[in-house]
């Protein structure tokens, strides 16, 4: 008798053991369609038996991909058990950056990897909180962890005041002070840095921070939000900003004036055009008209986005990108903020990465679904 049992329970564990590797088939098929990107998405799901049912358990911030998921679950007759969080599910949806960068990590973990920075005044969208840590979006839809140190929590309509007059801190780098003989410092600024300007003092602007401290800062250094527009398509203006970053050095995972990698720095000259660009190389490549891929230099403008990689797997990987500036010259964060050469003769060429080189694209006057407005 005991061999039966020993039979029929050996059956049921297969049974259960094949609906949940159906279960884990159809969940990566799941993903191919909502998740081509998992630095802006979450849909993170497990599955386990509980019982006769399943439990599905997990966090998503994508709720068509859930629902989708339910519903299969439904119309094949699976017993289960729902699980599955949907992000935000923190009581605050709405943060703003309150130093002069907030250090952005891949786990919530001071010693985890720095995966990107978001500048002072930075719009964050909250997901979550982990003790002192929170999950994060930023406006180009990057998802990264961020300590409570970095961040000011607030309501929606706190949140809404703070942006109702936008000035943008437009020096590579910077203080704010308490008084006008700036003798004492409130903090460090950043290029890109966004205040709320509450008042004016001869020649400074009075601003307040998320967390309501109040400096003032030089009126020749910020300019209104709005501003940027006339920069939109104004190659002179990325070529000016470039200039002004030489020599800052290589930041893995840096997108401020304290240190780039390669993308936050061309993320931070579309900033000053204004434009929010997407985080990283490998997302750039995918927006705005392809210009060349033969090393035509004489298709490039000012302003547009060479891009540099490898094949791998049969595929185009990206791991570089820099912005043309004319002449034959492209500048680029790699050591530091350099300029270098295409040309084999100029003793500014840059043998390494043209090696590598894939094509070039431009943003301007081709604005796509990934680029967004200030």
């Amino acid at each position: 008798m005991k061999y039966v049992l020993y039979f029929f329970s050996f059956l049921l564990l297969s049974c259960n053991d094949g609906k949940l590797d159906k279960l884990s088939k159809k969940y990566a098929d799941l993903k191919t369609i909502y998740l081509p990107d998992s630095r802006v998405n979450i849909f993170d799901i497990n599955f386990s038996k509980v019982g006769n049912s399943i439990l599905v358990s997990g966090e998503t911030s994508i709720f068509e991909a859930k629902n989708t998921l339910i519903e299969y679950l439904n119309q094949n007759g699976h017993e289960y058990i729902d699980s599955i969080k949907l992000l935000p599910n923190y009581k605050y949806r709405y943060g703003i950056i309150n130093n002069s960068v907030g250090n952005l990590r891949g786990a919530p973990s001071h010693s985890s990897e720095l995966v990107s920075q978001a500048v002072l005044g930075t719009k964050l969208k909250i997901l979550k909180r982990e003790g002192e840590w929170y999950l994060v979006q930023t406006p180009d839809d990057y998802i990264s962890w961020i300590d409570h140190g970095g961040i000011h929590v607030m309501e929606e309509s706190s949140f809404n005041d703070y942006f109702k007059s936008s000035y943008i801190f437009t020096d590579t780098y910077g203080f704010s002070y308490t008084d006008e003989l700036k003798k004492d410092i409130v903090s460090d600024i950043v290029m890109g840095s966004k205040l709320n300007v509450v008042g004016l003092r001869n020649d400074f602007y009075e601003v307040s921070y998320p967390d309501g401290r109040l400096a003032l800062i030089e009126k020749n250094k910020l300019l209104k939000e709005n501003g940027f527009d006339k920069y939109k398509n104004d190659k002179n203006n990325l070529l000016k900003y470039s200039k002004k970053l030489i020599g800052i050095p290589y930041l893995w995972g840096g997108t401020s004036t304290k240190g780039f990698d390669c993308s936050g720095f061309t993320k931070t000259l579309y900033s000053m055009n204004g434009y929010v660009i997407p985080r990283d190389a490998s997302q750039q490549i995918n927006e705005g008209l392809t210009i060349d891929s033969l090393r035509d230099w004489s298709n490039l403008q000012v302003g547009d986005l060479l891009f540099f990689g490898y094949e791998r797997d049969g595929r185009t990987r990206i791991d570089h990108v820099a912005m043309w500036v004319g002449d034959n010259k492209f500048v680029q964060a790699s050591k530091n903020v350099r300029i270098n050469s295409v040309d084999e003769e100029s003793e500014d060429y840059d043998k390494y990465h043209m090696e590598k080189y894939i094509k070039s694209k431009r943003y301007l006057g081709n604005i796509t679904d990934g680029i967004k407005n200030l």
